[in-house]
């Protein structure tokens, strides 16, 4: 198959198709790769989409025909078909249907590793307001009030956080049950030891 690299007249030889196969190949392996060294060196979370920017907040902003999916599909319809046609000796119409099937399975597979990418950058967003009237644990000690803070292990949202606390009552230690009664403007949860 390489000396198809080097011998248009061989590779014209075979088929027209080769030649395109040929050409897809080269074209979207080179680009494709260029896109991927953008992304590397430069960043690069601009995939010229053809929906709107992805905000983090959904993922009704994915698009399945992004430049990276679209030349992931002629990269790999572009090398199955050569490879069907030269190496396994297939027919034009065989090997058209599984250049198309690979290419649109590469081309799923590069959009869905572009979403679950894309997911990992999301911010998950929780609400302090629900941790009040919840027990939790005291992480690090909170000492009297006035005298510092601490930090309280607890449920906010549905996950489990540690935050910083102070304390209505006395000195409370490392693994003694606390409620929280309120949750200042600075993110500082206000605690009681819990009866």
């Amino acid at each position: 198959m390489l000396e198809l690299l080097f011998d248009w007249k061989a590779a014209f030889g075979l088929g027209t198709d080769v030649v395109v196969y040929l050409i897809m190949a080269l074209v979207g392996t080179t680009f494709f790769a260029l896109r991927l060294l953008i992304a590397l060196f430069f960043g690069g979370d601009s995939d010229f989409d053809t929906g709107d920017h992805f905000d983090g907040s959904s993922d009704s902003s994915f698009s399945f025909f992004s430049l990276l999916s679209i030349l992931a599909f002629f990269m790999g319809a572009g090398w199955m078909g050569l490879t069907c046609r030269v190496d396994w000796d297939m027919g034009g119409l065989a090997s058209a249907a599984a250049s198309a099937a690979f290419g649109f399975g590469m081309m799923l597979l590069a959009s869905g590793l572009m979403l679950l990418t894309r997911k990992l950058n999301r911010t998950i967003e929780y609400d302090l307001a629900t941790a009040i009237g919840k027990t939790g644990r005291v992480y690090m000690t909170v000492p009297k009030h006035g005298d510092g803070r601490g930090q309280v292990e607890v449920d906010v949202s549905g996950r489990r956080k540690v935050l910083e606390a102070i304390s209505t009552d006395g000195k409370l230690t490392e693994f003694s049950s606390v409620r929280i009664v309120e949750v200042r403007d600075d993110q500082t949860l206000v605690v009681e030891a819990a009866d």
